[in-house]
């Protein structure tokens, strides 16, 4: 598979064969739910709360006599048919988390990576190493690939670059990737797939397949 390659600037310089350990898998439609499903399981933050009879405030002591007053029995006003009683089986605070193999989670990656390709929304540019914050800068780039008003764009980065970060964050249509915390969620919800080259070889390096 062939991708377009830009410069720093978002010149055209050519087009080149993407790396064929990353982009000659086979499409894996379940291990890409079974990844986001635990992507989003791992953000539920699960601090909802109900109290129990036990947790409510008020007295441990029967409100009056078992007999003699014409009213029913009542043996705490902690129950939950009381205004101010417990509740019955409400949700607890509770840990949603969990983790896929990583041999899920390659398979999900490298699935995403393929239909992309084949859709040929990837787009390559040199690395960047800029010195300063420049919203502009990185807006500029992005018309200049032709991806002005395209929708989404997915920015993945060779690790973490605070300059990087912080200068495309004020676009609000480009999600920012570092490759080595690469979330499947992030690649595969957007219109468009911007690699830098460094981010190219740690994919590359961590999700590659030996031919």
């Amino acid at each position: 598979m062939k991708a377009q390659k830009y410069s720093k600037e978002g010149k055209l310089l050519s087009e080149i064969e993407l790396p064929a350990a990353l982009f000659e898998s086979k499409y894996s439609s379940g291990a890409i739910y079974d990844a986001i499903k635990a992507e989003n399981a791992n953000l539920r933050s699960g601090n909802h709360h109900t109290k129990t009879r036990s947790e409510v405030s008020g007295g441990g002591k029967k409100p009056w006599s078992q007999k003699g007053t014409g009213r029913a029995r009542q043996g705490s006003i902690r129950a939950p048919h009381w205004v101010g009683g417990g509740t019955v089986h409400g949700p607890r605070k509770r840990d949603y988390s969990y983790n896929v193999s990583p041999k899920v989670k390659r398979r999900a990656v490298l699935s995403v990576l393929n239909k992309k390709a084949q859709d040929s929304v990837i787009k390559v540019i040199e690395d960047l190493d800029p010195k300063e914050f420049s919203t502009k800068t990185f807006a500029t780039l992005f018309n200049n690939i032709g991806l002005k008003n395209t929708g989404v764009i997915g920015f993945l980065v060779g690790g973490e670059s605070d300059v990087v970060k912080k200068s495309v964050r004020n676009i609000p249509t480009v999600k920012y990737i570092n490759s080595k915390r690469i979330a499947v969620r992030d690649i595969l919800y957007n219109r468009n797939l911007v690699i830098t080259e460094a981010a190219l070889g740690e994919i590359l390096k961590h999700y590659g397949e030996t031919k």
